[in-house]
């Protein structure tokens, strides 16, 4: 791996480990860690406000940014980012995303170029070096995906919206690893989760249910019911995964309890739910409904009966499920830990939850309720959010206003820090807390990294005709990210080498929460 760690990464980490003992705080211990949390409470101002709401709304402020949102004021900017419509793409995100020639394909299309060849094809029987090939010509697209991920988290005005991306897809996760899931994981983000993220919840449920790479994922695709045409004969020929899935992460959430009898009528509701025909010219979507993996009988679900009716089975126990209060406790408490703190406010999920009841799951009402409300606009939860990998990297990024010339070794660095891109395993995705991420060899990493970019010397920063990377301004990123130093830090940062102090307060606790 071209980063190592290096001395310097390694007294940074002595410096700051005990800093991130708690959330908020850079302080060390026991009475000098709380003076330094009612020091920090006593010099958070108003107009650090604007600051924490920027840090939360996006990836990380780019030069300049906090005092434009200052300038049009909070609700506005907030109001903007509800409207991710409103704010037009650069051209210089235009012409990256153009760039890459799998982000605009659909998942029928993606599977007719990378796809496995057609059975009866010139070669039936491909040999090793063929399958290998194949894998190779189709990596681009998870590659490709991984890019314009990075691109839209520091180019797009939207940043909301690429949080929110990040966040549902994380919700309902499919890793890339996972069989012929690593063609469509683009297609799944662009057509399942994107155009969802402030939309109704059902849609979304809907969407991500029906699409081929979650079908693939959750091996729903060839479930067949015992009574079906298909599955009459078989030896267990109903696959009950995705059902459970559905239930226990993508609706009522890790903290309910299941009846058995739910997950087996569920899955008998989904039976048939498959993967289309690609290579046919009528498919559009690579979704099929094949009936005769179902059959018609009544299903007793959720205590009540689903009357047999194919596909729209389905349909009705996702709405219900969509619309149910478990779910909207589950989705509310994720959102609030997403915005708000890793063990959010009680009040606050339960406001949310009504919110959600009350419009049916309307995502961009529930998440105007949530930016709108003192938990997340007051002072008392700011800083106390632990950025992950990728918050990190594109935070750094945007913060150091150098022009940026490629992203592929960004995406190499999520994945040395251990959050490649679209690839998370399980269901239930990466997690959103400090303790998933911070450790003693991770924070290793993480200053090691914050060297590097204290440096100037990232691979992606683009860099002049001759003479080495200049370093990265320690008070320039200071103003643009609006931290607000504790004294141990800014002792530290001052008594630094000038070409550690960037890398000082990148890799400080500041620098790396939210």
């Amino acid at each position: 791996m071209f980063l190592k760690p290096t001395s310097a990464a390694l007294c940074l980490a002595i410096l700051f480990l005990v800093g991130f003992a708690s959330p908020g705080g850079a302080q060390v211990s026991g009475q000098r860690q709380t003076q330094g949390k009612e020091q920090a409470k006593e010099q958070a101002q108003p107009q650090d406000v604007t600051a924490h709401v920027v840090n939360r709304l996006s990836y990380g402020p780019f030069p300049g940014e906090i005092e434009r949102v200052k300038g049009i004021g909070l609700q506005a900017y907030i109001d903007s980012q509800l409207d991710p419509q409103s704010l037009p793409e650069p051209q210089a995100l235009k012409d990256r995303l153009a760039a890459l020639k799998t982000a605009s394909m659909d998942t029928v299309q993606l599977f007719r170029t990378y796809g496995p060849k057609a059975p009866g094809g010139p070669r039936p029987h491909p040999t090793i070096d063929e399958i290998n090939s194949a894998r190779a010509k189709a990596a681009i697209i998870a590659r490709e995906a991984a890019e314009a991920k990075l691109w839209r988290a520091i180019l797009s005005p939207r940043q909301l919206e690429e949080l929110l991306c990040d966040f549902w897809y994380n919700h309902f996760n499919v890793p890339a690893a996972k069989g012929l899931a690593h063609l469509w994981v683009g297609s799944y983000e662009r057509e399942a989760i994107r155009p969802f993220v402030l939309g109704k919840f059902e849609d979304m449920l809907q969407a991500v249910t029906r699409h081929p790479a979650m079908l693939i994922y959750l091996e729903n695709w060839q479930s067949a019911s015992p009574e079906s045409a298909v599955g009459k004969g078989q030896q267990r020929p109903l696959t009950e995964l995705h059902a459970r899935e559905l239930l226990a992460a993508h609706t009522f959430g890790p903290d309910a309890v299941l009846k058995p009898q739910d997950v087996t009528s569920l899955a008998m509701i989904l039976a048939g739910w498959s993967i289309g025909a690609p290579r046919g010219q009528n498919d559009k979507n690579g979704f099929l409904f094949d009936e005769k993996r179902h059959d018609n009988r009544d299903k007793s679900f959720l205590g009540a009966t689903i009357k047999g009716a194919g596909m729209a089975e389905g349909v009705e126990a996702l709405r219900m499920l969509a619309l149910h209060p478990q779910t909207a406790k589950n989705v509310c408490t994720k959102l609030a830990r997403f915005f708000v703190a890793d063990d959010p406010p009680k009040p606050l999920v339960e406001a949310l939850t009504k919110t959600y009841l009350d419009t049916k799951g309307d995502l961009r009402q529930v998440t105007r309720a949530l930016l709108t409300g003192q938990e997340f606009l007051g002072v008392k939860y700011a800083g106390g959010k632990f950025k992950n990998p990728l918050r990190y990297v594109v935070s750094i990024v945007r913060a150091s206003d150098r022009g940026v010339g490629e992203v592929r070794s960004l995406a190499e660095i999520l994945e040395w820090l251990g959050m490649p891109l679209h690839d998370a395993p399980g269901t239930s995705g990466y997690k959103d807390v400090r303790d998933g991420w911070l450790s003693a060899e991770s924070l290793v990493n993480r200053l090691d990294l914050a060297v590097m970019a204290g440096k100037g010397a990232l691979s992606c920063w683009a860099t002049g005709p001759c003479g080495p990377p200049a370093p990265l301004d320690p008070e320039a990123l200071l103003k643009t990210m609006g931290l607000t130093l504790t004294p141990v830090t800014r002792q530290a940062v001052d008594a630094a080498p000038a070409q550690l102090k960037a890398a000082i307060l990148l890799g400080s606790p500041e620098g790396q929460q939210y």
